[in-house]
């Protein structure tokens, strides 16, 4: 309440303020997190001070948009952009807040007055884009693509795969009904990345184009988002987010991105506020894990399980790094009480079985005679299926554990899933031939073979399968 008196009383001082007048006050201060109006009402403070300053606006109206106030984003850009005609950067934040507050028009104006102003920046070409494919539009989001492209094949420093309009151009080719057209793009596209949803979209496009066959040879999966797009625009957008969860995005953000040192600043900001909050001393831990400093990472974690003694995910982030310095006994323990503080966390149950076939030795070869330690190994890794797992690694190992342990239906329905993922092992193929093969079903082991070898040529594992039933066929010994 006193912030939203200091709020009101600070928006009265600016009311005469400028020719853009008073810098707008947010819509539902209610609904804002303690931090986020604190920063609110700082900004407005400043903007008090120099009513004239389009930087104090810009923050102001980043705040609003990071942090889900985009009508709010709008007025403040709108009166940046009155004061600085000339940034393009604000006129793209004021299309973003636009667009977000659901008026396209409005959107597409201002990322038209910042192509004009910054015609080398890639995401005004293709943001828009997208927001035409959005509305059907994509005879009208095409041209935009296909810039976005000629700008980047002259720039000096060239984005590293071009993600974003090969996509929407793509996209919109299909949308024209121009399918054969987006295949060269979506087949280059899969060249320089590996993401489920390029490989769909490519599926899609050969499906279309009457190459059905291509597209089965791939045995690809739906329902995948979309890629991130880097924008160095949106670093601003990410270091305004406030409030706990806005902050461990950000810092989330930083980590995946590799920006270790705007991490660890962000992580101390953070600290000072919440300094007993264990998911952002999880988040430590990771930033000391990525930097290869075992013993911090170790020390972090355990402060953590002394803070919150049920917390699943530490006693998990905990069990992983004592695995890392070779405890495995404490690393088995840590697991244990992750599952349970929360016995539904598929996670910790992994971890059991992992570190139950690493102190068994069984991830060496091990005696196949030796049952029981497959079987103790595969209990926990059951139990994590049932409640749900996704990494595609480990249904790879399930299905191998599977196959070791003489449970050959169940291997051969985990791996048969499993090869129809995009980011599949090749060895999931070599596995299945062989689970095949123990079932003496040998014309689909052969086929499993030379279906992986035909979407990984050379693959040694499906060579020698093959090459065994090559020898077989003729008579020849088997190797």
């Amino acid at each position: 309440m006193r912030q939203l008196l200091l709020l009101s009383v600070l928006l009265n001082c600016a009311a005469s303020a400028g020719e853009v007048g008073p810098p707008p006050p947010p819509r539902h201060p209610q609904a804002m997190e303690g931090e986020v109006i604190e920063a609110i009402t700082e900004h407005i403070a400043t903007i008090t001070a120099r009513p004239a300053d389009a930087e104090g606006r810009r923050d102001l109206g980043l705040l609003y948009i990071a942090n889900g106030a985009p009508k709010d984003a709008v007025d403040a850009f709108r009166q940046a952009t009155t004061l600085a005609p000339s940034q393009a950067v604000l006129w793209g934040y004021l299309g973003q807040a636009a667009h977000q507050a659901g008026d396209v028009d409005t959107a597409l104006s201002a990322m038209a007055t910042a192509r004009r102003l910054e015609p080398g920046h890639l995401s005004v070409w293709w943001r828009p884009g997208f927001w035409l494919l959005e509305e059907g539009r994509a005879d009208e989001a095409l041209p935009l693509f296909r810039q976005a492209a000629v700008v980047d094949r002259e720039s000096a420093t060239p984005a590293p795969d071009g993600a974003a309009y090969r996509i929407g151009m793509a996209r919109c080719l299909m949308d024209l009904d121009r399918p054969a057209e987006a295949v060269p793009i979506l087949e280059e596209l899969n060249t320089l990345i590996s993401h489920p949803y390029a490989s769909y979209l490519l599926d899609q496009a050969y499906r279309r184009s009457g190459q059905a066959d291509k597209a089965a040879k791939r045995r690809s999966a739906s329902g995948a988002g979309p890629p991130s797009y880097p924008d160095s625009w949106q670093d601003a957008v990410s270091a305004a987010k406030r409030g706990l969860d806005g902050r461990m995005d950000h810092i989330e953000s930083l980590l995946a991105a590799g920006r270790l040192r705007e991490a660890s600043a962000a992580l101390d900001d953070a600290q000072k506020r919440w300094p007993e909050d264990v998911n952002l001393l999880n988040r430590r831990g990771e930033l000391y894990k990525v930097k290869g400093n075992i013993k911090a990472w170790v020390r972090t974690l355990r402060q953590a399980t002394r803070i919150d003694p049920d917390h699943a995910q530490t006693h998990h982030n905990l069990s992983v790094a004592l695995q890392r310095t070779g405890d495995l006994q404490q690393a088995l323990n840590e697991a244990h009480l992750s599952v349970k503080a929360k016995p539904d966390f598929s996670e910790g149950w992994m971890q059991i079985g992992r570190l139950r076939i690493v102190l068994s030795g069984i991830d060496k070869g091990g005696r196949e005679a030796d049952t029981k330690a497959i079987q103790r190994a595969l209990e926990p890794i059951d139990q994590a299926f049932a409640i749900g797992v996704d990494a595609s690694r480990e249904h790879l190992l399930y299905g191998h554990l599977l196959f070791r342990g003489g449970r050959l239906e169940d291997s051969s329905r985990v791996l048969e899933q499993l090869i129809t993922r995009p980011d599949a092992d090749p060895r999931a193929w070599a596995i299945l031939s062989e689970v095949y093969r123990a079932r003496n079903e040998h014309r689909k082991a052969l086929k499993t073979a030379i279906d992986g070898l035909n979407r990984f040529p050379g693959q040694s594992d499906l060579l020698r399968i093959v090459e065994w039933y090559r020898r077989a066929a003729s008579g020849e010994d088997a190797p």
